[in-house]
C-alpha cells in the first residue's frame, strides 16, 4: 500500500467517526459524542493540511478540494451540535438529512473511496478500512440499543406512575372533602386553622406530584389556537399558591401567538413553581416576554441560590430531581410540551433563569 493510500485511509477513519459522532448526538443527546467529536475534528483537520502539503503536485489538488469539502461539513456538523445544546434535536436530525449535507458527504467519501481505488494495486489489502467500518458500525448499534432500553424502561414507569396516580387521586378527593366537613362541623380557632392549613399544604403537594406524573406519561396531540401570553400567565397563576415572602415581577408587555394554552398553560405553571420553591427566605420570581425576529422569548428567573453546575446538564432528564419531595417528571414534561410546539427550552444558573424560545406562528389543522 502506498502512504497517500494509507494517509486516506486514516483520513476516512476520522472522517467517519466525525459523521457518526454528530448523527449519535442528534439521536441520542448524549454528551459523550460531542466530547468524541470535538476531540477528532482537530485530528481530521490536520491530517488533510498535511496531506495538502507533503503530497505531490499531482495530488495536491484533490486534497485542497477534500479539505475544503471537509470545512463545510463541518460547519453544518457543529451546527447539529448547537441544536441538540439548544434542545432543537429535531432541527439537528433534518439537517443531518438535508439535500446539502448529504451532497457534501458524498463528495468526500466518495472523492476519498476513488482516490484509494486509484492508488491500490490488486495485491494490497485494507489496513484500516474494515476493522475501522466494523468498530464504527458497533458504536452505532450501541448508541441505538442504549436509546431503546432507556425508553424501553421509561413506558414501564410511565404506565406503572400512571396507574398509581389514578388510583391516587379518589383518596385525595375524599380527604379534601372530609377537611371542608371538619371545619363546617366544628368551630375553628387559630391551632385548629394552623392544623387544617398544614393538611390542606400536604394535600395540595401530593395532588401537585400526582398532576406532575400524568402530565408525562400522557400523549395529547396540539391542539393549537390564537391566544395571549398574558393570558396563558394569569391562568398559570391562578392554580399556585405565591407565599407571601416571594415578590412575583410580571411582564407589562404582550404577545400573541398560536399554541396549545392548556399545555402550555402547564409549562408555566411547573417553572414557576420550580422557582419559588428554589427560594429559602424572602425572593423574587420574574418573568419576561420578548420578541426575536419570528419567535417569543420567555423568560423566568428567580433569586434562589441556583442549580449546582454539575447538574445542570441532567434537569430536564426524566425522574432527575434535586429535590426530596420532588418526582424528577416536572421540568423533563416541560420540556416535552416545548419541544412539541418546535420550541426549545435551556437554563442557565446562577441565577436560575429557565428561557424558552417559541416560534409565534404554527400551522392550525382544520377543525
Amino acid at each position: 500500500m502506498s502512504n497517500s493510500s494509507y494517509r486516506v485511509e486514516v483520513i476516512q477513519y476520522y472522517d467517519e467517526v466525525l459523521a457518526q459522532s454528530a448523527r449519535n448526538y442528534a439521536f441520542t443527546s448524549d454528551k459523550k459524542w460531542e466530547k468524541i467529536y470535538r476531540e477528532t475534528e482537530p485530528i481530521s483537520d490536520r491530517l488533510l493540511k498535511d496531506a495538502i502539503k507533503k503530497e505531490g503536485a499531482a495530488n495536491k489538488d484533490f486534497f485542497s478540494k477534500m479539505y475544503a469539502t471537509n470545512q463545510k461539513l463541518v460547519k453544518m456538523e457543529h451546527a447539529v451540535i448547537d441544536f441538540v445544546n439548544d434542545s432543537k434535536p429535531k432541527y439537528a436530525i433534518d439537517l443531518l438529512d438535508s439535500e446539502k449535507y448529504i451532497q457534501q458527504r458524498k463528495i468526500l467519501t466518495g472523492g476519498l473511496e476513488e482516490f484509494v481505488k486509484h492508488c491500490k494495486k490488486e495485491s494490497d489489502s485494507p489496513i484500516v478500512s474494515r476493522p475501522v467500518k466494523e468498530i464504527i458500525e458497533l458504536e452505532r448499534r450501541l448508541a441505538i440499543l442504549e436509546k431503546q432500553l432507556k425508553e424501553e424502561k421509561f413506558i414501564a414507569i410511565g404506565h406503572l406512575a400512571s396507574r398509581m396516580a389514578h388510583d391516587l387521586r379518589n383518596p385525595l378527593s375524599i380527604i379534601s372533602m372530609s377537611l371542608e366537613n371538619l371545619k363546617e362541623m366544628y368551630e375553628v380557632d387559630d391551632i385548629k386553622q394552623k392544623l387544617f392549613d398544614k393538611i390542606e399544604r400536604s394535600i395540595d403537594r401530593i395532588t401537585h406530584q400526582v398532576d406532575e406524573v400524568l402530565d408525562f406519561v400522557r400523549e395529547r396531540p396540539l391542539t393549537l389556537d390564537k391566544t395571549k401570553m398574558t393570558e396563558i400567565i394569569s391562568e398559570s397563576l391562578d392554580t399556585l399558591n405565591i407565599p407571601k415572602n416571594i415578590k412575583l415581577i410580571l411582564p407589562k408587555n404582550d404577545v400573541e401567538l398560536i399554541c396549545d394554552k392548556k399545555q402550555l398553560v402547564i409549562a408555566l405553571d411547573n417553572l414557576i413553581l420550580n422557582s419559588i420553591q428554589a427560594i429559602e427566605g424572602k425572593g423574587m420570581v420574574s418573568l419576561s416576554i420578548n420578541e426575536k425576529n419570528d419567535s417569543i422569548i420567555i423568560e423566568i428567573e428567580d433569586s434562589g441560590s441556583g442549580i449546582p453546575k454539575d447538574k445542570v446538564d441532567d434537569i430536564f432528564e426524566p425522574l432527575f430531581t434535586t429535590k426530596q419531595q420532588g418526582t424528577g417528571l416536572g421540568l423533563a414534561s416541560v420540556k416535552s410540551i416545548i419541544e412539541a410546539h418546535r420550541g426549545s427550552i435551556s437554563v442557565t444558573s446562577p441565577p436560575t433563569i429557565f428561557m424558552i424560545e417559541l416560534p409565534k406562528n404554527q400551522i392550525i389543522s382544520s377543525k
